[in-house]
């Protein structure tokens, strides 16, 4: 079984409104990431949100689809780890490896998820990480193996202590998708990557 995760449970301090909310092509941010993982085929999709006043109306907008289920993280402030923490508990025990993508990373592509899953099958390395122009972005997926590793990391360190950890077992899958790099969390970054895909 595969696994999605979209983290979306940040405060959206920079960009100053919920980018779980942003328009996208006439979509909001969340279901096109939604969109993407149910399109690429995962098993079960989990959608982690924060505590805060936003949280119905981003509840209100995730699709509304048999394999996708909604978790709220009430330690959000603690940051980004502590969201996949709530992520990966949520998963099915028979989840062998888990995509992970930003409610700020929009642009996503199925066919990205599609090939960091059949490199998974091809070869299960442990993570394995999407990157543009020699640049690793977003998605990323974990094997089961490393769920423990992640779910024991020190939050104020995140995920990245994981990766680092052991560079033999990271897979880097380059791919010819700008949107892999596309980290939208200023007003600033939404003109130049949403501007960009609609003109």
């Amino acid at each position: 079984m595969i696994s999605g995760i979209v983290l979306a449970g940040g405060e959206s301090r920079r960009m100053g409104s919920p980018k779980a909310l942003l328009d996208y092509q006439g979509r909001t941010f969340i279901e096109n990431i939604c969109n993407a993982f149910v399109t690429a085929g995962v098993d079960e999709l989990i959608v982690v949100l924060g505590a805060h006043e936003h949280e119905e109306k981003i509840r209100a907008a995730v699709p509304d689809h048999l394999m996708l289920q909604v978790r709220v993280n009430p330690r959000h402030r603690l940051g980004q780890l502590s969201s996949l923490m709530v992520g990966i508990y949520a998963l099915s025990s028979e989840s062998e490896a888990a995509v992970v993508n930003l409610v700020d990373h929009p642009l996503v592509k199925a066919e990205t998820i599609q090939t960091l899953i059949s490199s998974f099958r091809a070869d299960p390395l442990p993570i394995i990480i999407a990157s543009y122009q020699g640049r690793r972005g977003h998605p990323v997926l974990f094997s089961s193996l490393v769920y423990g590793e992640l779910l024991a990391a020190p939050l104020d360190r995140g995920a990245k202590v994981v990766v680092r950890k052991d560079p033999d077992r990271v897979r880097e899958v380059c791919l010819d998708d700008p949107g892999i790099r596309a980290d939208i969390d200023t007003p600033k970054a939404y003109a130049r990557w949403v501007g960009a895909t609609e003109t």
